[in-house]
């Protein structure tokens, strides 16, 4: 696995192609420059706007374990600040390599 991470900017859209997946999201947290309102999360797959979480001031960061094994689109509510998702994606050429010993 290697480190994933994206800026979901105020009133964007963010697209993550099916290329890129597997996928693991594993926290989302605010822009230190919100300005006090809270951030509906939502992913969007197969045609369909799913909350996934708010973050507020008081909670200003949220620890999940979310999987996408295709394309996907992360946005949010806020209009002035950025959210930030992060999580792993999977190296293309990770994998488990076994080696058989004998015994002597």
């Amino acid at each position: 696995m290697k480190f994933w991470g994206v800026e979901v900017e105020a009133g964007k859209l963010l697209n993550v192609p099916g290329e890129e997946c597997p996928i693991s999201i594993t926290q989302v947290a605010f822009d230190k420059r919100t300005d006090g309102g809270s951030a509906v999360l939502y992913v969007t797959i197969n045609g369909k706007k799913l909350l996934i979480g708010t973050l507020s001031q008081s909670d200003p960061q949220i620890s999940c374990n979310l999987v996408f094994e295709k394309e996907f689109s992360l946005s949010h509510s806020l209009e002035s600040a950025s959210v930030y998702f992060i999580g792993q994606s999977a190296d293309e050429q990770e994998g488990l390599t076994l080696v058989l010993v004998e015994k002597s």
